[in-house]
């Protein structure tokens, strides 16, 4: 080889160097180097679990079941998916709940319920049993309050319920329908 195919090689060698070192500067200028606690991303996830919550008492207030949790440290949310919620009123009647998700807040003392939420009562006499149906639920496990503004459906063993909101007091197992509520009774 000649010195001028040495000298093409050299300037060759040297334009990549070149190209490399500027890309890698334009790289690293364009990496976020904000703060974590500023950005809205998980710091842990759980998948399949069971989380039971005890009242003064030591007894089990209620518990939630779900597929996946993540949390959030900038606001101190989690979010939940494919979840149930089993809480109990003052008679020990247990009411679940299930939704396709879930946000929540203070530790998971107020949940924000949307996306096919069904909530049933497990009464003693199945004649007693009553299915609520409604998009979106806010409960609040410290004031025992479950509420909603959305459309709601309320099934029985013999009537159809449609309303606009509600509210559960979870402690006597009370609903209060809010508007437009409109019912169908069929006798057996």
């Amino acid at each position: 080889m000649s010195k001028l195919h040495y000298i093409i090689l050299l300037i060759v060698v040297l334009a990549i160097a070149t190209l490399t070192y500027q890309l890698s500067t334009n790289v690293e200028e364009t990496t976020d180097t904000s703060d974590p606690k500023e950005r809205h991303d998980p710091d842990y996830f759980i998948g399949d679990f069971i989380a039971t919550m005890y009242d003064a008492k030591g007894l089990a207030s209620y518990f939630i079941k779900a597929n996946y949790l993540e949390h959030f440290p900038d606001d101190d949310t989690i979010e939940i998916k494919d979840l149930e919620v089993n809480y109990f009123d003052k008679e020990r009647q247990t009411w679940i709940t299930t939704s396709n998700k879930g946000v929540g807040y203070e530790n998971i003392e107020v949940l924000q319920l949307s996306g096919e939420v069904k909530i049933e009562n497990q009464p003693d006499n199945p004649d007693n049993k009553l299915v609520v149906l409604t998009d979106e639920l806010r409960i609040d496990f410290k004031k025992r309050q479950a509420t909603t503004d959305s459309k709601v459906k309320i099934l029985g063993k013999n009537s159809t319920i449609n309303a606009i909101g509600m509210d559960i007091n979870l402690n006597n197992g009370t609903l209060k329908l809010k508007s437009q509520a409109r019912g169908h009774y069929a006798p057996n």
